[in-house]
């Protein structure tokens, strides 16, 4: 894709047509210019050109000047940009004051299923974003390289992390656990999948599977049985590499191969 359909494509998001983002985009690149002189860069049809600039006239963003042969310039596009973004934020706060003044009537006892690694990072980003108190997780190295950045936003605003690390990643925050020996256990018996759970407030859980393909699937509710049951998941991993650390490293492999209730927690799951 060239740089003149990322354009197009993106500036659709704010209503233009591929005609007017051409012929916009023509004009900054030349002006001033007479229609036709506009339809021969931009690769218009002349038929069209004319209401092509007549409508980027009333979007604001392109300049008449009458005379003998009427002559267009483009607004200069820092100045088409602000306006844009002006209106953009106008309408969304329109929006979020409309859609606010409904009346709610959910069930908040509901499970919803989530699918692709970016939507069920996505919603813990938010779970994150309005948590008040707390935030239990037990996160790898893959969504924390994501999530960091709104973590230690909520650690600074107050909100207490406990978070269990299965791996490598350094937070920089107080209450993260060191979990990658547990992380090396679990995919072990899940056959390379990772078990990432999330929870804000002990109300709401994004619990989730993702496989060493990239691939994801998921949970989210605001069922807070499902939600303490992630968060105790998360405090039992927590709890359970503390004390191997104090039991120590040969002691813990050796009861893995002499305990058989042990041995049958532990073993790879289909």
């Amino acid at each position: 894709m060239d740089h003149i359909e990322t354009l197009i494509e993106h500036m659709s998001l704010f209503n233009f047509s591929p005609y007017e983002t051409r012929a916009y985009c023509a004009l900054l690149q030349k002006s001033p210019l007479n229609g036709h002189e506009v339809s021969r860069a931009a690769g218009i049809p002349p038929s069209k050109i004319y209401e092509t600039l007549h409508r980027l006239h009333q979007k604001g963003a392109v300049l008449i000047y009458h005379s003998e042969s009427t002559l267009y310039a483009p607004v200069p596009y820092q100045d088409l940009l602000a306006s844009l973004q002006k209106r953009t934020e106008m309408a969304f706060q329109a929006v979020a004051q409309e859609l606010g003044q409904l009346g709610k009537e959910s069930d908040d006892s509901l499970t919803w299923s989530l699918t692709g690694t970016v939507n069920i990072i996505d919603i813990m980003a938010r779970i994150i974003s309005r948590t008040t108190q707390c935030v239990y997780a037990a996160l790898w190295d893959q969504e924390l390289a994501v999530l960091a950045s709104v973590l230690i936003e909520a650690h600074q605003r107050g909100v207490e992390l406990q978070i269990a690390v299965y791996g490598t990643f350094h937070l920089g925050v107080p209450h993260t656990y060191d979990l990658t020996l547990c992380g090396q256990s679990a995919q072990e018996r899940l056959g390379g999948r990772r078990l990432a759970v999330l929870i804000g407030d002990r109300q709401e859980a994004c619990v989730a599977e993702f496989t060493a393909s990239g691939g994801g699937q998921g949970i989210w509710t605001r069922n807070t049985v499902i939600a303490l049951l992630a968060t105790e998941y998360a405090k039992e991993d927590i709890m359970g590499r503390s004390l191997i650390n104090e039991l120590g490293e040969e002691r813990y492999q050796a009861l893995r191969r002499e305990n058989p209730q042990l041995a049958a927690m532990l073993r790879f799951e289909e």
